[in-house]
């Protein structure tokens, strides 16, 4: 399938897959995938169940070895990289625990990971309501997964690989960890990629998203400017206009519809050209609206005719 790239020229990437492919025997996990994701960065991996998100993690944590292509931390290969597999911390969606408790498990991390932050550990711990001594075991998921995540963070990873990061979260949690994530990126200079099916919980947190679906990238966005880039305009005229009138004065439209004298148009032209053409045929009423992140997404995904419902199911 075609792929991708997604990295603004003045900026380095911390992880890069060339020609990335994963079999799995007559299974083609991820074929053929290209991507650049900047340090420093949120990214939002998206896809349904089955689309590659938690392959294509598992091979930027150097579990996995490509079945073909590179997956490159820095500009080096991953897959028995002692030193890059310092820097970077992989949350699966179903967290392990080697011990039975969290004090133990971080007495663990605190052996393997040299730049294990105890005072940041120790912060994590008024945040998270958890307490070092309860048994990881008799947790609920949600706090067996704020114990993995508050691990990994405490780490102090580069990049943090996180599956479903807010799966089993209540809403203050989700709120929390999505501050704590953000101060990390922000004065650690931390690289985040999260994988999720949930597009709601992304869109106000992610700088870039990219859109996996049967092991293929099909294509990767600096968020704000995918959010921009469709419009959704409610008009009414003094005059009936016709979309080809509109179309000659420079709208391209994706939708147009009418319901009485309320013109309903779908766009890919920025708020300022749009109300720039508008005001040439003087409307009685126009409304310029933004779209959500997965209204953005299956406009952009009926474009090349995608079954939407199976991508975003």
């Amino acid at each position: 399938m075609n792929t991708s790239n997604a990295m603004t020229d003045e900026q380095t990437p911390i992880l890069t897959a060339e020609n990335l492919s994963k079999h799995f025997g007559a299974i083609r996990a991820l074929d053929q995938i290209s991507c650049h994701i900047s340090g420093s960065s949120i990214f939002g991996l998206i896809g349904s169940n089955g689309a590659g998100k938690s392959t294509f993690l598992r091979l930027a944590a150097g579990v996995y070895k490509p079945t073909a292509g590179k997956m490159l931390y820095r500009g080096e290969p991953i897959y028995e990289n002692a030193p890059a597999k310092q820097e970077i911390l992989f949350v699966a969606d179903q967290p392990y625990f080697h011990f039975d408790t969290l004090k133990k498990m971080a007495r663990l991390y605190r052996s393997l990971y040299l730049a294990w932050d105890q005072a940041l550990y120790e912060e994590l711990l008024h945040i998270f309501p958890l307490k070092e001594d309860d048994r990881l075991d008799r947790m609920s998921k949600g706090m067996q997964r704020q114990a993995a995540v508050l691990l990994a963070i405490a780490a102090n990873p580069k990049l943090l690989l996180m599956d479903e990061a807010f799966d089993g979260l209540d809403p203050v949690m989700r709120q929390n960890l999505k501050r704590v994530l953000a101060r990390q990126v922000t004065d650690r200079e931390m690289t985040v990629i999260i994988a999720s099916q949930n597009l709601r919980e992304l869109e106000d947190f992610c700088d870039h998203v990219g859109l996996l679906h049967e092991g293929g990238l099909l294509f990767v966005e600096e968020l704000d400017k995918l959010r921009l880039s469709i419009v959704k305009v409610q008009v009414a005229f003094p005059e009936p206009v016709s979309e080809t009138q509109l179309r000659e004065l420079g709208l391209t439209i994706l939708q147009y519809r009418t319901r009485g004298s309320l013109v309903e148009i779908l766009a890919r032209n920025s708020e300022q050209e749009i109300r720039q053409i508008m005001d040439k045929m003087q409307p009685l009423l126009l409304d310029v609206l933004p779209l959500s992140l997965e209204e953005v997404f299956i406009y952009e995904l009926s474009l090349k005719s995608y079954a939407v419902s199976e991508l975003l199911a």
